[in-house]
């Protein structure tokens, strides 16, 4: 009966992880060419929207780092998922380019305030074993997302609006679903070396040596990450000709990295046999080599196409791996050690296209392709850290 749950709780999290990112805050760029169109947006509303969505995103995970230890992870879950719903509805019947930028955020944030309270959900439901499998199971969800929602534009004939409704009633289907599965209660653990509370929460609970690995980590992972993701859609663009039967030659970039993803759901039984360590440098290295095709054969069709396939797999690996390591750094505090993490993470990668289109600017888009794909290296430097961190053993 038990695995039978599990089993229940790791579809049900991976569906609201799929509608929360994958189409609430992912959708924004895949429909923004129809946005433009409708809303008449030039360069600098389409940006400002986009960076308010991050913003949103940024504040909806601080707010659910310390909501989902308070309250409990249910009640964050039903949270994100109104989000989710509340945004995209908005954005479908949105009738002025201030109601989409509205609908655009509170559609961002819902994806910012799910992760703490899964962290939260998976600690309470699952052995230390049982916890990599089933977040990292949740955590693929985005690619599922991605599929359906660039599946919607390349392959159907449905409206924008009425996307965007399907988006909203998924978020209340799955929403309920997560709700009935979650524990309501705030998930905390104590330990015999530990007399911790929840409620007597200290900064030095975060800053601690073995957690600077784990930053560090998450910050270049969320640079080097974003800049694949700002430039790489252009470049395939540029390569693949118009005449493969989609509406635009991006799309398949996004359909192909969304069903890489779920090797992601992979992540926990690699980390569970060769340890984090090891898979840490080996994802790292793949995305390495995902930034690197791109910056040497940009005019390779098939090689960018495996660019794209490498780096969806990795990009879910990487994030899967941040969330296994936080659980294991911070066992007391998961959804606030979750939380940390993953703004730490997208703060990289809001700094991400930021500087690397201003080193563009100078030096071309092949070097900024390339100086990621070194700098996407750096990280394997803290493995030692990582493995010393979870032990000797995988968890």
């Amino acid at each position: 009966m038990k695995q039978e749950k599990l089993i229940l709780t790791a579809l049900s999290g991976l569906a609201l992880v799929g509608v929360t990112f994958g189409m609430a805050r992912y959708g924004y760029g895949l429909y923004l060419p129809q946005f433009i169109h409708r809303y008449s947006l030039d360069k600098t509303t389409q940006g400002l929207i986009g960076s308010g969505s991050y913003a949103g995103y940024l504040i909806a995970t601080l707010i659910a780092s310390w909501g989902s230890g308070r309250f409990g992870p249910r009640s964050m879950l039903i949270a994100s998922a109104f989000c989710a719903a509340l945004g995209t509805a908005i954005v479908a019947q949105a009738s002025s380019t201030l109601m989409l930028a509205i609908g655009v955020i509170v559609s961002g944030a819902s994806p910012g305030i799910i992760f703490p309270a899964l962290s939260d959900w998976v600690t309470a439901v699952a052995n230390s074993t049982e916890k990599n499998r089933l977040f990292t199971i949740m955590n693929s969800g985005t690619g599922a997302g991605i599929i359906v929602s660039a599946g919607l534009v390349a392959f159907t004939s449905v409206s924008m609006q009425y996307a965007w409704w399907l988006f909203s009633a998924c978020a209340i289907v799955f929403g309920g679903l997560a709700a009935w599965l979650a524990p309501a209660k705030r998930v905390f653990h104590q330990t015999k070396a530990s007399s911790l509370t929840a409620d007597a929460f200290r900064l030095r609970d975060l800053v601690f040596p073995s957690a600077l690995p784990l930053y560090s980590v998450a910050i270049v992972a969320g640079f080097v990450t974003a800049i694949y993701w700002t430039f790489s859609v252009e470049t395939l663009s540029r390569s693949l000709p118009g005449a493969w039967g989609i509406k635009d030659p991006a799309l398949l970039f996004w359909m192909v990295t969304g069903f890489s993803g779920f090797l992601g759901a992979l992540t926990g039984d690699a980390v569970n046999n060769k340890g984090l360590g090891h898979v840490l440098v080996l994802t790292m290295v793949a995305i390495s080599i995902a930034l690197a095709i791109l910056g040497l054969f940009p005019n390779i069709i098939l090689l960018v196409l495996a660019s794209g396939i490498i780096f969806g797999a990795a990009f879910i690996f990487i994030t899967g791996l941040l969330g296994v390591w936080s659980m294991a750094i911070f066992p007391h505090r998961p959804s606030m050690g979750f939380g940390v993490t993953f703004l730490l993470f997208t703060a990289g990668a809001a700094a991400g296209p930021t500087v690397s289109g201003i080193i563009a600017s100078v030096y071309g888009q092949a070097f900024v392709f390339n100086l990621a794909a070194l700098v996407a290296l750096s990280p394997c430097l803290a493995c030692k850290n990582a493995t010393r961190a979870l032990g000797n053993h995988a968890i």
